[in-house]
């Protein structure tokens, strides 16, 4: 099923960028909204073009763990997500819209990021032809700031050729590269199914993603004593007929020459 324009809400980030890469390749129309490039989806309502249009809402107030286990920015997490929910779910309720919303494993954890993807999986399933989609922990190239993840920064630190986690390392993660995470949302998008986990499946220590950049960059890591969280949520509802194709090593390999590219390492 192809689509005459898709609406990417929130697709200037780590997931819309990949997603509109391949929504791209497959010749399909794109128009992207982003705080990042000036909208603010919880004021601006992009125009009705139709029927055929879809909506991949992705915009979110969401950072990698240094942001949104950090407490003084509770608050401001939870505000922000409930006013994109009651903005754009408003008027996609109005349209009748196709959508998909993108939620994550984290769902329900109790800080201001899980509670609010909750909300939203609530919202999605009473609010038009919505699907929902899980996501474990995507990764792909991105500018190191406040909010970048874990591999990008860990990738800046390489440079000097010594990487120093912020934790013991122990706490396990299911990584997946955003060029696979793009594919499996237009399958699911195609196929309709209503809930879909979207992950690797394969659980891996922090410290180990930062031996094998180590590896490929030559840089030495020292652990610190800290335990870091973990979220070990099984996925359940698989994506049917999906499979990802970029393994940790290959996907680490892509991140570290598009950082170059950009110039963030």
């Amino acid at each position: 099923m192809s689509t005459q324009l898709n609406i990417l809400l929130g697709g200037a980030g780590l997931i819309g960028t990949a997603l509109g890469r391949a929504l791209g390749d497959r010749g399909e129309e794109i128009k992207t909204y982003d705080l990042k490039t000036g909208v603010d989806l919880r004021e601006y309502e992009p125009e009705d073009i139709g029927p055929d249009t879809y909506y991949w809402f992705l915009a979110w107030d969401v950072g990698g763990a240094k942001y949104i286990m950090d407490n003084s920015q509770q608050l401001s997490i939870l505000q922000h997500n409930l006013s994109l929910c009651q903005k754009i779910f408003g008027w996609l309720e109005k349209r009748e819209a196709r959508y998909t919303f993108v939620s994550s494993q984290m769902v329900g954890y109790p800080n201001a990021y899980g509670v609010t993807k909750a909300v939203g999986e609530t919202w999605a399933k009473l609010v038009g032809q919505g699907l929902i989609t899980r996501l474990w922990n995507c990764y792909d190239a991105e500018e190191p700031a406040q909010r970048s993840h874990v591999i990008p920064d860990l990738l800046v630190q390489a440079r000097s050729g010594t990487i120093r986690l912020l934790t013991s390392g122990e706490e396990r993660r299911q990584f997946l590269h955003a060029d696979d995470v793009a594919h499996a949302l237009i399958l699911q998008r195609d196929i309709g199914q209503p809930l879909a986990d979207v992950t690797s499946g394969d659980w891996v220590s922090i410290r180990n993603v930062a031996e094998v950049i180590g590896q490929q960059l030559n840089a030495h890591v020292v652990p610190s004593q800290q335990r870091g969280y973990e979220s070990l949520v099984e996925p359940s509802n698989w994506l049917q007929g999906w499979q990802p194709t970029i393994d940790l090593a290959a996907g680490l390999a892509k991140v570290i020459e598009r950082m170059k590219s950009n110039g963030w390492m």
